[in-house]
């Protein structure tokens, strides 16, 4: 088997296994749920949200200081991945003892910040791995490929937590969810075990701190990184308002588990669906356009979540399969976008930055429940609408160069 498509196949069996991981432990459906069910309230869907998708980002860029000077990323790739196997398989343990109350809340805080800050470690390894061995004019490929064979599991794995979710009493049902997830990680680990990496010659390392103080610099001489972070700082907007969905639906309707098992089924039956569309057009066009797409999609969603919250819930739940949609097309553009702005040498240093300054999603879900009781949903949904549609006037000044 020529070495490309090894690599191919082995991209694509760990995405389609972290996909079905993802479907038992969803960012924005099932772990909102579950803190809500623990006795969470508005700043505990905050704090959870900041903790999976915004916190972690802010040490990428130590992360990545580290890895640079590392010939080969692949070690600390599985590194990575195993501690959060070990995270997802402690939670399920621990949901199923006698922790209540304020305690089980704050457990569940700290096992899913291991969980997320060594799937950051992991991601920056993963990022550059996924630039040396699959050739550019394979990627856009390889991306549409990934999600749509990674959606067909997600829709897998969304049916049956929706049954685990609805019929098995709480809380056994999020910790059968935990042990799947972290059973079928493992497995998808075994792909990377596959790949051969050639090693990057590290002509020279400055250290740390000198990383540090050249980022300014970083940022001056290329204003395709600028342009790229103040664009996914904007439509990150449309990310860390997903849990809040769900914040909207218990203040409504109430939250019961049928309802997070629609929400969540519904959501990958979006992911599943639009990743046929996303895959082509990529091929097409490009991250670049797709994203743009993305951008003018996603932004209609926070003003429409209002209007269909009137609805009824059964209205309502189509809000998620649309979030599926939008997240489609930003899990395929976001990561090849800053493939294709970078380079070999760059590229772990480039992740990190674009990590570290992204201040949006890394800290305003902290504030983002506050700001809802203070001022309301209808606000902080409407200027949400609003900072997406104007990421877009950044995205259109990023150049990139055809391979």
């Amino acid at each position: 088997m020529r070495k490309e498509k090894r690599h191919f196949i082995a991209f694509v069996w760990h995405a389609s296994f972290l996909a079905l991981t993802m479907a038992f432990v969803e960012v924005n459906t099932v772990l909102p749920s579950l803190v809500l069910k623990a006795g969470g309230n508005s700043f505990s869907i905050g704090l959870i949200t900041a903790i999976t998708t915004g916190i972690p980002l802010l040490v990428q860029i130590i992360f990545a200081g580290l890895l640079m000077s590392r010939p080969r990323k692949k070690p600390f790739l599985l590194l990575g991945i195993y501690l959060r196997v070990l995270a997802l398989a402690f939670m399920g343990f621990m949901l199923k003892s006698s922790l209540t109350g304020r305690i089980l809340l704050v457990m569940i805080f700290l096992v899913i910040s291991v969980f997320s800050f060594s799937g950051v470690f992991a991601g920056i390894c993963y990022t550059d791995l996924l630039g040396k061995t699959i050739a550019g004019k394979s990627r856009r490929k390889f991306m549409a490929f990934r999600q749509i064979v990674g959606s067909l599991l997600s829709f897998g794995g969304g049916f049956l937590a929706r049954m685990i979710v609805s019929k098995v009493p709480y809380p056994n049902n999020y910790s059968v969810m935990f042990f799947v997830a972290a059973i079928s990680l493992a497995i998808g680990s075994l792909g990377f075990w596959l790949i051969h990496e050639p090693p990057v010659k590290i002509i020279s390392y400055p250290g740390f701190w000198k990383i540090l103080k050249s980022i300014p610099a970083t940022l001056k001489k290329d204003s395709n990184l600028r342009n790229y972070i103040m664009f996914s700082n904007l439509t990150g907007f449309g990310l860390i308002l997903i849990p809040f969905y769900v914040l909207l639906a218990k203040k409504t309707y109430g939250l019961s588990g049928e309802n997070v098992g629609n929400f969540l089924f519904l959501q990958m039956i979006g992911i599943l669906v639009a990743g046929f569309f996303w895959g082509s057009y990529l091929q097409r066009r490009g991250f670049k356009k797709l994203l743009y797409v993305c951008a003018l999609f996603g932004g209609t969603l926070p003003v429409l979540s209002l209007f269909l919250s009137k609805a009824g819930v059964n209205f309502y739940a189509l809000i998620f399969l649309l979030t599926g949609i939008a997240l489609s097309a930003r899990k395929m553009g976001f990561e090849g976008l800053l493939i294709e702005i970078s380079n070999n040498e760059n590229r772990a240093l480039y992740t990190g930055i674009s990590g570290a300054f992204n201040i949006v999603i890394s800290i305003l879900p902290l504030i983002m429940g506050a700001l809802i009781d203070f001022i309301g949903f209808e606000i902080v949904f409407s200027l949400s609408s609003f900072s997406i549609f104007s990421g877009i006037l950044y995205l259109r000044r990023i150049r990139i160069v055809e391979v």
